[in-house]
């Protein structure tokens, strides 16, 4: 666009629309310096970078006060864009030029994850455009910004309050209702977009799991790379992808460790409900991640590195305290709590998976049976939830569909 200059400040130009919750203004990158380090910082969050946005309604949408899981996704795609992938495979290129002929696998599986993640990018922004005048109005946008434009060096105050007035309005209507509206129609593109992607098998992360055993130089820009492939990793079907990304955050955040891939060990549409199924197909693996979906549609699970030994047929300790309890229904995630650690899942040869003692979560043999104590090991904020209920939305699991994951990690 073109350069429009800052009042404020000699020989600078408008360069961000800053957000607030009484007005919307106009700044240049000094204007911007000022707030940071003035007596309120003002967060990045808060700016939109106007030569960016024009050409990325995704970073419009990362700004907004949308779903938080929406939002982090959104924030998390416009991180990765046009610009910022090509150069991270440019130096991801320059460094395995340096290997020989066990490289070549991994740059196509790499190339292959860069092209699905762009491809579904190009899908989410083609969504919003098309569906621009009913919601976002991305047109009236540029317009907005158009009109600044065609102002030209004849602007002055009462020209500059008047667009402001007009953006702001703008973002008041997008923001309206809390945003409900837009959360709706945003959830059904994603749902819809994630339906149409295909999905990696776990063969396909193999070539990572190789190279960084044989080449451990370039970790850096390889980690860049899996975090655009994480989500194309993840081949189950009952998570949101916002959502997904969220457990992947936490268990790498607890652990430590970058995640390679996700090995299904038990899905219910292939194993069928059985607790004998289960208990064949867990015994003796450890990092398991469990996912449920209930007939009432609640969805929630929990994840452990405790290995699931049912010769013990007792409890096992979370050493590492990254044990967790999620709700996707709730937005929640509940971490084992520090004095109850010794409790962090149950091996009982007649059971189906349980976690914490009392018990935080118990399914039976038959996946329709068990209860929750819930809050007795795993830590809820609200302690006023009906415990018996939070988790499956009725006093026993029943169980619809099930699926658990053996997490690897590099």
């Amino acid at each position: 666009m073109k350069k429009i200059p800052c009042f404020k400040h000699e020989d600078q130009f408008l360069f961000y629309i800053k957000l607030g919750q009484n007005q919307t203004e106009l700044i240049c990158q000094e204007c911007a310096q000022e707030l940071k380090y003035g007596p309120v910082d003002t967060s990045q969050q808060n700016l939109i970078h106007l030569n960016k946005v024009l050409d990325s309604p995704e970073h419009l949408l990362s700004k907004l006060n949308l779903k938080p899981s929406l939002k982090e996704f959104f924030t998390y795609i416009d991180k990765f864009n046009e610009k910022t992938i090509p150069k991270i495979f440019l130096d991801f290129k320059i460094k395995i030029t340096k290997l020989q002929n066990t490289m070549q696998d991994l740059q196509k599986e790499v190339e292959e994850n860069l092209a699905l993640f762009l491809n579904m990018k190009q899908k989410i922004r083609n969504e919003l455009l098309n569906i621009n005048n009913k919601i976002i109005n991305f047109d009236q946008f540029k317009q907005l910004i158009g009109n600044i434009e065609q102002i030209g060096d004849s602007i002055n105050n009462q020209t500059i309050e008047q667009n402001e007035r007009g953006l702001h309005q703008y973002i008041l209507d997008l923001n309206k209702n809390n945003c409900k509206e837009l959360n709706i129609v945003l959830l059904n593109i994603l749902n819809g977009i994630k339906r149409e992607t295909k999905n990696l098998n776990e063969e396909q992360c193999i070539q990572s799991v190789k190279f960084n055993e044989q080449f451990k130089t370039i970790d850096h820009c390889k980690s860049e790379l899996m975090d655009l492939s994480q989500l194309l990793y993840f081949e189950e079907q009952i998570l949101s992808d916002y959502y997904k990304l969220k457990i992947i955050n936490k268990i790498e955040s607890t652990q430590n460790k970058r995640i390679c891939c996700f090995k299904p060990i038990f899905l219910s549409n292939r194993d069928g409900l059985s607790g004998y199924n289960f208990r064949s197909k867990v015994k003796g693996k450890s990092n398991l991640l469990m996912i449920f979906k209930s007939k009432s549609g609640y969805i929630f699970g929990g994840y452990t590195p405790c290995k699931w030994n049912y010769n013990l047929n007792s409890y096992v300790q979370d050493d590492t305290l990254s044990s967790f309890l999620f709700s996707q229904t709730h937005d929640e995630i509940y971490p084992v709590k520090r004095d109850q650690q010794a409790y962090a899942i149950h091996c009982n040869q007649t059971y189906g998976p349980i976690f914490g003692a009392g018990h935080d979560l118990c399914i039976g043999s038959d996946f329709q049976s068990g209860s929750s104590n819930f809050g007795h090991s795993y830590w809820c904020e609200d302690q006023y939830v009906a415990k018996n209920t939070h988790l499956f939305g009725q006093s026993t699991p029943n169980v619809e569909e099930c699926e658990i994951f053996e997490v690897l990690f590099i």
